[in-house]
């Protein structure tokens, strides 16, 4: 990836009104900036969650309310922060519970980012998760191409069938 030097991060900042039918747009627009990546929907997946945990959740829904999401994108991955208005809730994971309705959300969140955290406290937390590209993959195999090519040869012939 030569746009993106080892060096460099790309940073993009957007404010949504805190509107259900924003969340769409939050999730183009992280689409539309990480067209590149492998893991683009993994990460369009958290937008969703993170923002609509801040509408949930938070006084981010209230009217006028907002909440600020910031995409980074460098060589080997990219990182969402969604910042909400606050709540006096404080967040957590609930244990899995397969006949509950909702409260997956960080549990999606947790099984597809590479790691994921949060800060702040009652007057704004930011939710932030990243996402991490292999920069390569080294497969070690005991079988030569011979090996591999006589078994298909086997494999083939008329008696085998």
């Amino acid at each position: 990836m030569d746009e993106y030097p080892d060096d460099r991060v790309l940073i993009w900042r957007r404010s949504f009104p805190g509107l259900a039918e924003h969340v769409r747009q939050a999730r183009e627009f992280t689409g539309f900036l990480l067209a590149d990546l492998p893991r683009v929907d993994d990460v369009m997946l958290v937008v969703s969650e993170f923002a609509a945990n801040a509408l949930r959740h938070t006084a981010s829904a209230r009217p006028g309310g907002r909440y600020l999401l910031e995409v980074r994108r460098w060589r080997y991955g990219a990182s969402v922060a969604l910042t909400d208005q606050g709540s006096h809730k404080v967040p957590r994971v609930p244990e899995p519970d397969d006949l509950s309705e909702c409260g997956r959300g960080l549990q999606t969140v947790r099984a597809l980012a590479t790691e994921w955290h949060w800060t702040g406290d009652s007057r704004g937390r930011t939710f932030t998760a990243a996402f991490l590209v292999p920069t390569h993959a080294v497969m070690v195999s005991s079988i030569s191409t011979t090996d591999v090519l006589l078994r298909k040869a086997v494999a083939l012939t008329p008696d085998s069938a």
